[in-house]
């Protein structure tokens, strides 16, 4: 299973079981058997499986090909993240005729509150994807910089049967997907079990290399397993394999059978079609207060009539037909409702939605007669209702549609397809005023039929249902804010007027500058960062940010140019762009140029916004400041700023688990602010307190603000370790790393030595050697002046990135 930043559970060991099928042994070669072809509803027990995400393409003929009868499809993360290839991959599954399922990678950890927000939103993404109603749909909960399992097993437990629950009233099958570990030690399996029976899907590698078929005899020993993950490489092809140890259907059934234990993956009969995995309905001890019955009757308050409604905005689907019933999932723009019925209470008229097992769900189609998007030909025309407006007004659409459909003198003609460069927003008109109707991530493929420039930006209109448009920004000054396809909108550089509101900036816009002119200096070169430095879009630290290079980065380059007292350097990137960063400020280096590449001489000028010792003004050292030498470990992510204040500017973003050292502290309203000295006589100022609630660990003789409470954080999640680092316990070996999430690098093997930097997410480390302490296996990358870092590559054997 991997998270956005691609990050794999890598854990434990493995296995997959499959007769009949095309295999490809260690040579390359071939050998032919028979496939067994799946049903697309229903799997029987002992079927080969595989889970999908963003790193795998939407093309599963080979998965198909080599056995897979059924796939699992990342479909969101958190609240903000949908898989861009989660449709592609669901209707490949199914043109395959593989089984398709879903699954959720989790941020919750032991927030319930926050458990039935992503279990909404992970519902909404599934109908998006095209998931059917009635397919499992999975928690993906394992230890994360997003998901923290340390919470109480009771915690850990009540919000993971909340989001499970939300999955069920959103018409979805429940699972829960984990390590063996995790769900024997963090997680009171049984009372999920008694709810939700046979819904546990457990990951355990006997190896962490590839692995065909499952060793049975490595199954994990638990109860109500429905699938083992047992590899990360199933038959070569770098896609985890999976096993179902009992029968699966995608079909509703009530009827289950609860007994699944360790025995029954021995049991080779179980192949009638019926998952005993299946999770029966909900029980009624638990239905919150405001779940529709399961009568289906409309009585005279319901007005029979089946209709279609297709939403002009972003509109609360509910559990009943009132704003104070829970919200099963939030409804985009343009989705269709079939309904079957309509009543007006208050100022508003309901449309009722039949879901799954006889339940429903309510959405408002009318506020005060004012219809909330379009109703197809038959549906509800309700008069404009009256009377008692309802305490809680439930959410509105945000995204209006737009009437204009009309190609007038300003709109250019032109289809063409624009991929986004960033996040940009897609909104209802042509302006930075107008509602968002979706924010597009990185790499969107938007089709669209004409395009116009008003003031700084030039702006693509996309054809969306019933005549509608969308429109976002393609160029801002005539820079795009992504890649034009060919044949696509070439506007010219617009000018005047600057909007309001700036829409979201992509975060890697590419530069358009292609050219190496008079001012440029050809050079083929190799530039290793001595810190976290910029990489934009132009040779201007007013140009966009595509990247923040961390230290030891090494950038090739091929031409250099300086540029007041900064020497800019650039790097080739893909489709002819280019990136820009500062190799010298005022002549000195700031990072290690290698052999043969740019000495610039001495340049003056602009500062940088990437200088990271930003002046203060506040000297700080009076009365209200408090005098103490302390040491204070941080609990989590916190701002390191300029002042005293949530409105200095952001030095850096201090990691969990960073010791700062700091002169004195001073409490201003809600906030204990520690005093950091830094370098040149300068600052840098962290919050240590909020209300008098610790924000990580003070050292012995550290600041004892008045009303404060000795909270261990959450956060911190990894014990102290001895540093033995250089001596007979560490295992010789060069390998390379790629880290799969955001990695603290130390000066020692320890989790309370000093942190260098923290490695982004796919920074690659070349490490000579690996040491086991504890539950960590850490590993140790070979620095300057033969010194060394030190990060940690597993936890529980449990890999946090890739091994090469």
């Amino acid at each position: 299973m991997r998270s956005t930043n691609k990050k794999f559970i890598s854990a434990l060991a493995c296995a997959s079981a499959m007769t009949a099928l095309a295999i490809v042994d260690p040579m390359g070669v071939t050998k032919t058997h028979q496939v067994a072809q799946a049903a697309t509803d229903n799997v029987p027990a002992r079927s080969a499986g595989v889970d999908v995400s963003s790193w795998q393409s939407t093309n599963l003929n080979q998965q198909a090909k080599s056995g897979a009868q059924f796939a699992v499809v990342k479909v969101s993360e958190g609240t903000n993240y949908q898989n861009p290839n989660a449709q592609g991959q669901i209707q490949s599954a199914e043109q395959n005729n593989m089984m398709t399922m879903g699954y959720h990678y989790t941020h919750f950890g032991s927030d319930s509150n926050r458990a039935v927000q992503e279990g909404n939103y992970a519902v909404n993404s599934a109908q998006q994807a095209g998931l059917p109603q009635g397919s499992y749909l999975a928690t993906d909960w394992e230890q994360d910089v997003n998901n923290n399992t340390n919470g109480s097993v009771a915690a850990n437990t009540n919000a993971i049967t909340s989001f499970m629950d939300t999955v069920h009233d959103g018409g979805y099958n429940p699972m829960l997907y984990s390590n063996e570990w995790l769900l024997k030690n963090k997680v009171d399996t049984n009372k999920i079990s008694e709810k939700y029976p046979n819904a546990l899907w457990v990951a355990k590698y006997k190896t962490n290399g590839r692995e065909d078929n499952p060793d049975f005899n490595y199954f994990p020993s638990m109860d109500n397993v429905a699938i083992w993950q047992y590899t990360q490489n199933w038959r070569g092809q770098n896609v985890d394999g999976n096993v179902n140890v009992v029968p699966l259907s995608n079909k509703t059934n009530t009827n289950n059978n609860t007994s699944n234990n360790a025995a029954n993956t021995n049991n080779s009969n179980a192949n009638n079609g019926q998952s005993s995995s299946q999770a029966p309905a909900r029980p009624n001890t638990n239905k919150p207060a405001e779940k529709p019955s399961t009568n289906t009757n409309v009585n005279s308050d319901w007005t029979k009539q089946n209709g279609v409604f297709v939403t002009g905005g972003a509109i609360n689907l509910r559990t009943g037909a009132s704003t104070n019933s829970k919200v099963i999932a939030e409804l985009p723009a343009n989705s269709e409702v079939k309904y079957d019925a309509y009543r007006t209470i208050g100022q508003y008229t309901w449309l009722r939605q039949p879901r799954a097992n006889n339940e429903y769900g309510y959405l408002v189609g009318r506020n005060n007669g004012q219809a909330w998007g379009t109703f197809k030909e038959g549906s509800a025309t309700a008069s404009k209702p009256a009377e008692t407006k309802p305490a809680n007004k439930p959410a509105k659409p945000t995204n209006k549609p737009s009437t204009n459909t009309n190609v007038n003198s300003d709109w250019t003609k032109q289809n063409g397809v624009f991929v986004t460069g960033g996040a940009i927003n897609l909104r209802t008109g042509a302006s930075t005023n107008s509602k968002v109707i979706a924010m597009l991530p990185t790499n969107t493929e938007i089709k669209y039929d004409a395009y116009r420039t008003e003031g700084q930006y030039t702006w693509l209109r996309q054809p969306r249902a019933n005549g509608q448009y969308g429109y976002l920004v393609g160029r801002d000054n005539g820079q795009a804010w992504g890649t034009f396809k060919e044949g696509s909108a070439t506007a010219s550089k617009p000018a005047e007027t600057k909007p309001a509101n700036k829409p979201a900036k992509p975060t890697n816009k590419p530069s358009t500058n292609t050219n190496v002119n008079s001012d440029w200096t050809k050079q083929n070169g190799v530039f290793v960062t001595g810190g976290a430095i910029n990489l934009r879009t132009g040779a201007s630290t007013n140009s966009k940010v595509i990247a923040m290079l961390p230290t030891n980065t090494e950038i090739k380059y091929d031409a250099y140019r300086t540029e007041g007292q900064y020497t800019w350097l650039r790097q080739p990137r893909a489709n002819g762009q280019y990136g820009y960063l500062v190799g010298r400020d005022n002549g000195q280096a700031w990072g290690t140029f290698k052999e043969g590449s740019a000495k610039a001489t001495n340049a003056v000028a602009n500062k940088p916004v990437q200088q990271t010792t930003p002046k203060q003004v506040n000297t700080n050292n009076n009365a209200s400041w408090t005098k103490q030498n302390g040491t204070f470990i941080t609990g989590g992510a916190i701002n390191l700023r300029t002042g005293a204040s949530t409105n200095s500017k952001v030095i850096a973003m201090l990691p969990t688990n960073t010791e700062i050292k700091y002169d004195a502290y001073r409490t201003e309203g809600q906030y204990t602010w520690l005093r950091q000295p830094r370098a040149n006589g300068q600052y840098g100022y962290l919050v240590g307190r909020d209300n008098g609630q610790a924000w990580g660990t003070f050292k012995e003789g550290s600041a004892k603000a008045t009303n404060a409470v000795a909270n261990k954080p959450v956060q911190q999640t990894t014990p102290k370790q001895v540093n033995t680092n250089n001596n007979a316990s560490w295992t010789k070996q060069n390998g390379t790393f790629i880290t799969g999430g955001a990695i603290n690098l130390r000066t020692g093997a320890s989790t309370t030595s000093p942190i260098i930097e923290t490695l982004p997410i796919n920074t690659v480390i070349k490490y000579d050697a690996y040491y086991r302490s504890g539950n960590y296996v850490w590993l140790r990358q070979p620095r300057a002046n033969g010194q060394y870092g030190y990060l940690v590559g597993r936890l529980n054997n449990q890999a946090w990135g890739t091994y090469r």
